[in-house]
């Protein structure tokens, strides 16, 4: 039977007791921490101005500190959050300017995926979601359905992004979208954004259809644009 490690009261070397006296299991990966808790921040689980301690993400995925430390130094190189002297780990609080700044790099970028989308698929291709943001979508709407419009909108955007067949391009979109969504949806709850909304997606993918790859480019970017423009106007409702 192999010795016990030394354990000199430290809390690595009671991690490293742990390790060797727990039996085995399969632990998170410190990719998949970082993505979960990206997620909580994301949708404001996790709220801005709140510290993330190393011991707690350890104990809320079961997993080493040092696993906790590669995770949260993964979204502060990402911008989620940011280290703060005598604080420590802080969710990144935005201001206004900050936030409309990253819908104007949504803007080019989700045109730019449009305009890739474009030229990478058969315009029948659209088919199914043309036929999905018409009658149902619009009956979505108007049943204030917000929870089924936006799942319907990931679908479509996703699908832009799988058409446009960039994982840079991709992994940049998620990025941008994970620090503003929060923002597009709580524009939805207090306007009546909905509608015009579901407008601009169908316009959109009018464009798909005929294989218009500048007009799909120029109709993408305005949705953004019509997003940041309402989150301008509502921001003292949703801030």
């Amino acid at each position: 039977m192999p010795a016990r490690p030394f354990d000199d009261g430290t809390p690595e070397a009671a991690e490293t007791r742990d390790r060797f006296s727990a039996p085995a299991r399969v632990r998170v990966g410190v990719k998949e921490i970082a993505q979960r808790l990206r997620e909580r921040i994301a949708s404001h689980a996790i709220p801005p101005g709140t510290r993330l301690r190393e011991w707690d993400v350890a104990a809320d995925f079961a997993v080493p500190r040092l696993s906790a430390r590669e995770a949260l130094d993964a979204l502060t190189h990402l911008g989620f959050v940011e280290r703060q002297r005598n604080r420590g780990i802080i969710v990144c609080r935005r201001e206004l300017p900050e936030i409309l700044q990253l819908f104007e790099m949504r803007e080019v970028n989700e045109g730019l995926c449009a305009r890739r989308a474009a030229r990478n698929a058969s315009p029948e291709s659209w088919d199914p979601l043309i036929e999905l943001f018409g009658a149902p979508m619009q009956d979505i709407v108007e049943r204030k359905d917000l929870h089924a419009f936006s799942h319907y909108y990931e679908q479509f955007r996703h699908r832009l992004m799988d058409t446009a067949d960039s994982p840079a391009l991709t992994e940049l979109l998620q990025r941008l979208n994970d620090l503003t969504i929060v923002y597009g949806r709580r524009v939805l709850l207090v306007s009546d954004r909905t509608q015009h909304a579901l407008h601009d997606h169908r316009a959109v993918l009018a464009a798909l259809r005929r294989g218009d790859a500048e007009a799909a480019e120029d109709l993408r970017r305005a949705t953004i644009a019509n997003v940041r423009a309402a989150v301008e106007r509502y921001y003292p409702f949703i801030s």
